[in-house]
């Protein structure tokens, strides 16, 4: 009998305890995150895949709209194609991407020449409104003679093959008899039946 009101008074100190304890805050917060798990983790996991992929999206935008050294002249103002690729950028590139790069140059005078005949362009095409920044950078994009962009063009014309389909006939391109319809089967059943009376 005496074991039985020691485990009784245990029981009592333990549910009183246990009581005290999911009275507490700190329980209860984790009470709510464990029962709503993994709900809370998601936007942070979320975000942890997409983080990546705008960092490339952002680097892909900062080399497309970046002016390299080939673009300027010898004077250091924009060369025609130079002059086409802004007006690109202000006028085509999706409005949170117009933003001009410009490669600098040797010395501090021929980055301000450069950026200065940007300037010029960016002002002749948007005469009013907010003009698009123009930012200074280091990485100079990768690019390649027009001779050999020609030569590796040509090269892929003269090896693509001449768009033929296969001849229709038996195997794989017959129709199958789920497409051919019913009556053209009876028709066929009837006439070939006729035919050899």
């Amino acid at each position: 009998m005496r074991w039985l009101t020691k485990l009784f008074v245990v029981a009592i100190v333990a549910s009183s305890g246990s009581s005290a304890y999911s009275q507490s805050p700190g329980h209860k917060v984790l009470y709510a995150r464990n029962n709503t798990w993994p709900q809370p983790f998601r936007a942070a996991d979320a975000q942890s895949v997409v983080a990546p992929f705008e960092v490339m999206k952002s680097n892909g935008w900062r080399e497309n709209n970046t002016l390299g050294s080939p673009l300027f002249g010898t004077d250091n103002a924009l060369s025609k194609a130079g002059t086409l690729k802004v007006q690109w950028i202000v006028t085509l590139a999706p409005q949170s991407q117009r933003v001009i790069y410009v490669k600098s140059g040797p010395t501090q005078d021929v980055t301000s020449a450069r950026v200065e005949s940007v300037q010029l362009a960016v002002s002749e095409l948007v005469p009013t409104g907010p003009l698009p920044q123009i930012l200074v950078t280091d990485l100079e994009p990768p690019t390649s003679s027009g001779s050999y962009q020609t030569l590796v063009h040509r090269a892929l014309i003269r090896s693509t093959p001449n768009p033929r389909l296969p001849p229709f006939g038996g195997g794989i391109n017959a129709p199958s008899q789920q497409t051919v319809a019913p009556s053209a089967q009876q028709a066929g059943t009837v006439s070939s039946g006729n035919s050899g009376r």
